[in-house]
């Protein structure tokens, strides 16, 4: 069921009750009238709860189980508005060969586990995110030794992913810049920049 289906399964039992209760608000109801009343309710209850759980698989990637880019942005705010804030974006390096050699369920493994890497990573500090691809983004608070937790994340990024008897070796480029400001326009502008150095690290020898 699409969400917009969804929706349209919560508006019309919705206004079939609005009816019933104009039957009941008119005079004494029929039993009729109060049994289709308790089906719909029910029935608008699992709709609700559908919708509910559609705008949640939409705000979250089935692969990593990080927030999709929207749903990042809102939480990157949050964070931003607390406070010095720092954005991360990371690109997995060689995640294309291995997904050629092993297999689109290899691929998937490596995502996986690097969603599992960013979200401990970040449990305390911010959000991580998958922006697509083999691309993530993280926010998190600023800190005295930033620089020493960075290397951390990038040699957790570096452990090799077990799977199917083989060991996927895959490494991460990771691009860093503080958030100028608790705005909007200024996690952007934090974005771009992350994103830049993020590609110059790339460029690294040992980093392709």
């Amino acid at each position: 069921m699409t969400t917009s289906t969804a929706v349209r399964a919560v508006i019309d039992p919705a206004s079939a009750l609005l009816a019933a209760r104009t039957e009941i608000e008119s005079g004494a109801p029929s039993l009729g009238v109060l049994a289709q009343l308790t089906q719909l309710t029910e029935m608008l209850l699992t709709q609700v709860e559908t919708l509910a759980e559609q705008l949640t698989e939409a705000r979250t990637c089935p692969v990593t189980q990080l927030p999709t880019r929207a749903a990042w942005n809102a939480l990157a705010e949050e964070v931003c508005t607390s406070g010095a804030a720092v954005v991360l974006l990371i690109d997995l390096n060689d995640f294309k060969p291995v997904n050629d050699a092993y297999g689109h369920a290899a691929g998937d493994a490596v995502l996986a586990a690097t969603g599992a890497r960013l979200r401990s990573w970040t449990d305390g500090r911010g959000y991580a995110g998958r922006l697509g691809g083999d691309e993530f983004v993280a926010v998190i608070r600023d800190e005295p030794h930033l620089a020493v937790a960075i290397s951390n994340l990038r040699d957790q990024l570096h452990n090799p992913v077990s799977h199917g008897g083989a060991r996927l070796s895959v490494a991460a480029a990771i691009g860093v810049a503080t958030v100028p400001g608790n705005t909007p326009e200024a996690l952007s502008a934090a974005m771009s920049r992350a994103d830049r150095r993020m590609y110059r690290d790339k460029g690294r020898p040992g980093r392709r």
